[in-house]
């Protein structure tokens, strides 16, 4: 059954060539290029502000971030899942202004975006709330606009993306109670529900591994002993510097 309902083919066809340029662009706010560069941004400010502080009995990576990292890691893990689950073709390729990948439903780019901007405005502690989900509102509807304008999504695969994204954080907010721990597990469970579903398949596999690294990575640096060390080791280049 065909999922068009002739909405991206009118966004399509009637956007001028300079607009469907500036959607190629506005598309990468729910890339993979752009969120993990920004999750290890928020860890490395995050520990930075940590070691700037010197108190040897906080984490290195405060359990907020590491939330939210274990959260958006397992909302990419689970849009390999749902893509290799519904298996769905995309539009014709006639319509495409860029080359996608393989399936079209749901929409990747949007879910992430919906995943990634709003694990941020539901989980950073910075600005009011109401303010951070309305411009996590605005980039998601962005995103989704942006992938019908460039023909590679119908209506019904972004509104669906918007859907499974937010239950997903509900879900996740309500499963793991802010714990990081259960956060990275929840994670690691459905990007090995992934590795499954898609079988050979190299997102599937990047979504397992990633996720264990940043598990394992997570627990190491927190080790009682390594952080002392980490924290060693900047109290002796104050001490140098000065």
């Amino acid at each position: 059954m065909s999922r068009s309902l002739g909405v991206m083919e009118a966004i399509r066809t009637t956007l001028p060539q300079w607009l469907l340029e500036a959607f190629v662009a506005a598309t990468l706010l729910g890339d993979l290029l752009l969120v993990a560069p920004a999750l290890a941004l928020f860890y490395l400010v995050d520990v930075g502000s940590s070691i700037r502080r010197g108190r040897r009995e906080d984490p290195l990576c405060s359990d907020r971030t590491a939330f939210l990292i274990a959260t958006v890691f397992g909302g990419l893990a689970l849009v390999v899942l749902l893509e290799s689950v519904f298996a769905l073709p995309r539009p014709p390729a006639e319509f495409h202004v860029i080359e996608p990948s393989e399936f079209g439903f749901p929409s990747g780019h949007t879910m992430a975006a919906t995943v990634f901007w709003g694990a941020l405005a539901l989980w950073l502690p910075y600005g009011r709330r109401s303010v951070r989900l309305g411009v996590a509102g605005t980039v998601v509807v962005l995103v989704a606009t942006s992938r019908l304008a460039l023909g590679v999504h119908y209506l019904v695969d972004v509104v669906a993306s918007v859907a499974f994204g937010a239950v997903y954080l509900a879900a996740v907010g309500w499963l793991a109670r802010d714990r990081p721990l259960r956060a990275f597990f929840v994670a690691l469970g459905i990007a090995l529900a992934a590795a499954v579903a898609a079988g050979v398949n190299g997102r599937a596999l990047l979504a397992v591994v990633g996720t264990a690294v940043g598990l394992v990575g997570w627990w190491l640096v927190e080790h009682p002993a390594i952080r002392r060390r980490v924290y060693g080791a900047a109290d002796r280049l104050r001490s140098d510097s000065t």
